[in-house]
C-alpha cells in the first residue's frame, strides 16, 4: 500500500483524538459490548485490495480497560488474477485501553490470535488450509451516541508468520463499524 495511503488513514483516526464534545457514559467495569465492523484490507503487494468483515465481543474489566475477542474475515485476490483468492479467517484476542474525551473514545489495542488461511484456485484443487499465528497492533475511536450505542473506527496491523515459499497474510485494516452496550 502506498505510503500516502497510510498516513491519510493515520490522520483520519487521530483526529479523534483531538476532538471534543458533551460528556459521553464511561462503560462500568463488568459491562459487556458486542459489534461489527466492514471496511478494506490492505494485504501484502501480491495481493488485491478487499473488503473486511468483523464481529466482536468486549468485556470491560475497567472503565477504561477492555478485553476483546474478534472473528474477522477477508479474501484477497491475487493480484491479476482475481478470480484467485487467498482466504483468511482470523480470531484474536485483544487488549483495548481507552482515553476519555468527551463524546470521543480513542483507544489503542494489542494482541495476539490464530489466521487461518487458505489459497483457492479458480481452475485448480484448492491445497489444505494452514493456521498461522499472528500478533496485531491498532488505534481507533468510538463516538458514542449514547442510549448504550456507539460508531467506531479502526486501524489495525496484522503481522503473521509467514512461512517459506507461501503468501504473506500480514495487512493493514481500516474498518468503520457499530458497538452496542449491555
Amino acid at each position: 500500500m502506498r505510503r500516502s495511503a497510510h498516513l491519510i488513514c493515520v490522520c483520519v483516526l487521530l483526529s479523534g483524538f483531538l476532538t471534543s464534545s458533551a460528556a459521553a457514559q464511561t462503560p462500568e467495569p463488568g459491562a459487556i459490548a458486542v459489534g461489527g465492523d466492514f471496511g478494506v484490507f490492505f494485504p501484502d503487494e501480491a495481493f488485491e485490495k478487499t473488503i473486511a468483515l468483523d464481529a466482536f465481543g468486549e468485556y470491560y474489566a475497567k472503565p477504561n480497560i477492555s478485553i476483546r475477542g474478534l472473528l474477522g474475515y477477508a479474501s484477497p485476490g491475487f493480484e491479476n488474477f482475481t478470480e484467485d483468492h487467498f482466504r483468511q479467517v482470523k480470531l484474536l484476542f485483544n487488549g483495548v485501553y481507552y482515553w476519555q474525551r468527551d463524546k470521543w473514545l480513542p483507544y489503542a489495542t494489542f494482541g495476539a490470535g490464530f489466521y487461518f488461511v487458505r489459497q483457492t484456485f479458480d481452475d485448480a484443487p484448492d491445497p489444505d488450509s494452514e493456521t498461522r499465528g499472528g500478533l496485531n497492533l491498532g488505534i481507533g475511536t468510538e463516538y458514542s451516541l449514547g442510549g448504550g450505542g456507539s460508531v467506531k473506527g479502526e486501524l489495525r496491523w496484522d503481522i503473521v508468520s509467514h512461512p517459506t515459499d507461501l503468501p504473506d497474510a500480514t495487512g493493514v485494516s481500516l474498518t468503520l463499524g457499530f458497538k452496542r452496550f449491555f
